[in-house]
């Protein structure tokens, strides 16, 4: 008796284990307003638009925050690049009297 609750009791926390050994990352997020939706790349979770996981990542909402977890190990998220650039030049307008 005591053999099968050790192993029913491994056997629960073998899925955690592996799970903490995947990769992941926190999808980004917005607060929705009241006359606002969610986009298409978007899922919608109480008052939050979340952003749907790359490829390879499943959407786990377990905890308080959600979370992008990897299917495969190799499962990799580049995550997206601001395309700003500041302008060339001085350090901005000049300023009368500075």
């Amino acid at each position: 008796m005591i053999v099968r609750a050790t192993l029913v009791a491994l056997a629960a926390g073998l899925p955690a284990a592996a799970a903490a050994q995947m990769p992941s990352y926190e999808p980004q997020q917005r607060m929705r307003t009241g006359l606002d939706t969610c986009m298409k790349t978007e899922v919608m979770k109480d008052a939050w638009c979340i952003r749907r996981c790359a490829p390879d990542f499943r959407m786990d909402f377990s905890g308080p925050k959600p979370r992008c977890i990897g299917t495969k190990r190799d499962a990799r998220y580049d995550p997206p690049r601001p395309g700003y650039q500041p302008p060339k030049g001085g350090s901005g307008p000049a300023m009368p009297g500075a």
